[in-house]
């Protein structure tokens, strides 16, 4: 069976990007009988790999739960199903790569409506980059989404799956900052951490999918103040706060409208 997995090797070096995943591939599959063989790239990035075997079944659900797997085909989509994917851009609308590409590449449209609704309380003057800012929506950020509207290419929307709005609702109602870290493997951001003297300032490690981390940080540690010492070390990665304070802020004025 040849499945697509959803993860791209972004601005990791191939070669790591490759020993990374056949290592999260291999600790996954433990004792079950499963042949797994890497194919290649499909067109648009994503790691195409041949499984085989006699639990090949469950080897697939694994993946698809721990890894995520692009529906690949258009056919596939299910209105009102939930999909894993990444953001591609959010410069007015939400656009949501879950990895179609047959009959061609498509991706789902988020309305900024609707991330308003969902995000910003229905309030129509918070503008798309603030939203961003705020939740750290940017490009290749893994999101969770329903799709509402399946007709063809062209016509696929969706909203933030409820999965995705709980995790927002739980990370704000933490009240602890996070630093999101993207084009990381796991090994590399574990040795920066060390390297960079952070452990102490840090509760928990996130993984969102094999580049992309969510560090959580400990009760009265600033994320902003610690990106610059994690960045300089991290310099081929990109890090971004999540900052719970100046979520409930922005919601509070929103309340208020003002």
């Amino acid at each position: 069976m040849q499945i697509r997995l959803l993860q791209r090797k972004g601005n990791v070096d191939e070669k790591r990007f490759l020993a990374g995943l056949n290592d999260t591939l291999l600790k996954l599959k433990g004792p079950l009988d499963v042949e797994i063989k890497l194919q290649h790239f499909s067109q648009l990035g994503w790691p195409v790999v041949e499984i085989n075997g006699d639990d090949v079944e469950i080897f697939g659900e694994l993946l698809t739960e721990k890894i995520g797997v692009t529906p690949y085909n258009l056919s596939r989509i299910e209105l009102h199903g939930n999909y894993r994917g990444t953001v591609k851009s959010f410069d007015s609308d939400l656009i949501v790569d879950i990895g179609l590409e047959q009959p061609k590449a498509a991706y789902v449209k988020v309305k900024l409506s609707s991330v308003r609704a969902q995000l910003a309380d229905g309030k129509g003057w918070l503008p798309p980059r603030e939203i961003q800012e705020l939740y750290s929506l940017v490009p290749e950020t893994p999101i969770s989404i329903r799709i509402t509207k399946c007709q063809n290419e062209s016509k696929l929307e969706g909203w933030l799956s409820d999965t995705q709005t709980k995790m927002f609702d739980d990370w704000i109602n933490c009240g602890l900052d996070r630093i999101q870290v993207y084009d990381c493997l796991r090994p590399r951001l574990d040795w920066a951490m060390t390297k960079a003297k952070l452990e102490r300032d840090v509760v928990s490690i996130d993984q969102m999918n094999l580049t992309t981390h969510s560090v959580l940080c400990k009760v009265g540690t600033d994320a902003v103040g610690l990106i610059p010492k994690l960045g300089a070390i991290l310099r081929q990665s990109e890090l971004r706060p999540f900052i719970p304070q100046r979520v409930k802020g922005k919601r509070g004025e929103l309340s208020h409208g003002l």
